[in-house]
């Protein structure tokens, strides 16, 4: 589902999948994961899938993967751990830079680079988690909405219906 997506709505024509897991081997993990494994690598030709195997959190940033399957329980502890990490770096380079008043000097011709990077870390800016594999589009936002997030969560929901997602899922399937 998330190769379709990606394939349909950001024109990625062949996204790396990852499987998330404590070790890239095909033996760690759960009996969930193995299984889910074994289920992926064999069908992968077959769904066309470019699944790349196994793929640990510290992976996930690399920029070689387009999407990572998990349950959900791992991917929720995994998103939400980002979201700590992301918080953590901003307020750490916050107090960086407005330690003393030459930190703040210095830190002036970084600025712009810092607001895009905080940009980036930002998980309100990507608003809310999609459901594939439902009839229709639903797009869930995060407990702790606030305004922006829940702003977000309907601009993605919005392009969710605009490029068919559900339909062209629904499409795939039935090839």
């Amino acid at each position: 589902m998330s190769s379709i997506y990606l394939r349909n709505t950001f024109g990625i024509e062949h996204p790396a999948i990852g499987l998330l897991n404590i070790g890239t081997e095909e033996t760690k993990g759960n009996e969930l994961v193995r299984e889910s494994y074994k289920l992926l690598k064999e069908k992968k030709e077959e769904l066309n899938i470019n699944f790349v195997g196994n793929v640990e959190g510290r992976d996930a940033f690399s920029g070689e993967i387009d999407a990572i399957v998990a349950d959900g329980f791992t991917g929720n502890v995994f998103l939400k751990t980002t979201e700590g990490l992301g918080k953590f770096v901003k307020r750490s380079l916050t107090e960086s830079f407005t330690k003393n008043i030459f930190a703040k000097i210095f830190s002036i011709p970084a600025l712009p680079a810092i607001k895009r990077f905080s940009k980036t870390m930002d998980y309100k800016s990507y608003g809310g988690a999609l459901f594939l594999g439902v009839k229709k589009p639903v797009v869930k936002a995060h407990g702790s909405s606030d305004a922006l997030l829940f702003e977000y969560t309907l601009i993605q929901a919005e392009k969710f219906v605009e490029n068919k997602a559900v339909e062209k899922m629904i499409e795939e399937f039935e090839k």
